[in-house]
């Protein structure tokens, strides 16, 4: 039998597909009970109302993230290896990649929204941390010589979010390939010194 968590958990996930097909302004309760095959009144037991699904929605695809990447990073000794991976995970599969379309979302609502800005400064912090972890073990390794990991790591997340809007917008510049690819450019000179 389904826990309250496995209930809530199902709620969340049928939410991820449902906002990036409709956005968050056309997202119904009743839409995101549908896909969960539950009523509107269930759904609203296990939460406050759509922007609680929304912000539990947004952790989600990152708390994912960190998780295939703590587990991915256990097979890949490497830290070049494990750099490359997690470009390549990060890297928006194209213009409706759920993912990125709910931190568009996000950024869209964070200026007037204090628990969304709440949220998207607390998931940046994790996302820049990890990018830090990941330096420090490839300088522990010897593989990294970067002087200043923090510094690196917000200038090389700011460059990310740039190339991810414009993926996602289907720019003829940038896709995913060549996204990967200035990433990859930009950071392994920087990082090996």
């Amino acid at each position: 039998m389904a826990t309250k968590a496995d209930r809530r958990e199902s709620v969340v996930r049928a939410a991820i597909d449902v906002i990036a097909e409709k956005g968050l302004g056309g997202t119904r309760v009743a839409d995101i009970a549908e896909r969960a095959g539950m009523s509107p009144g269930h759904v609203l037991y296990y939460f406050d109302g759509k922007s609680d699904i929304f912000t539990r929605a947004l952790r989600m695809i990152e708390d994912d993230l960190r998780e295939q990447a703590l587990a991915a990073f256990e097979e890949l000794p490497a830290a070049a290896e494990r750099w490359a991976w997690l470009i390549e995970q990060a890297a928006p599969t194209g213009p409706d990649d759920v993912r990125v379309l709910l931190w568009i979302e996000a950024w869209a609502r964070a200026p007037r929204d204090a628990d969304v800005s709440a949220l998207v400064i607390e998931l940046d912090r994790r996302w820049v941390g990890l990018l830090v972890e990941l330096i420090d073990y490839g300088r522990a390794t010897g593989e990294f010589k970067i002087a200043d990991p923090q510094e690196f790591a917000l200038r090389f997340a700011a460059l990310m979010d740039g190339l991810t809007l414009q993926v996602v917008a289907g720019s003829q510049a940038v896709d995913r390939e060549r996204m990967i690819a200035i990433c990859m450019r930009e950071s392994v000179a920087q990082l090996r010194g």
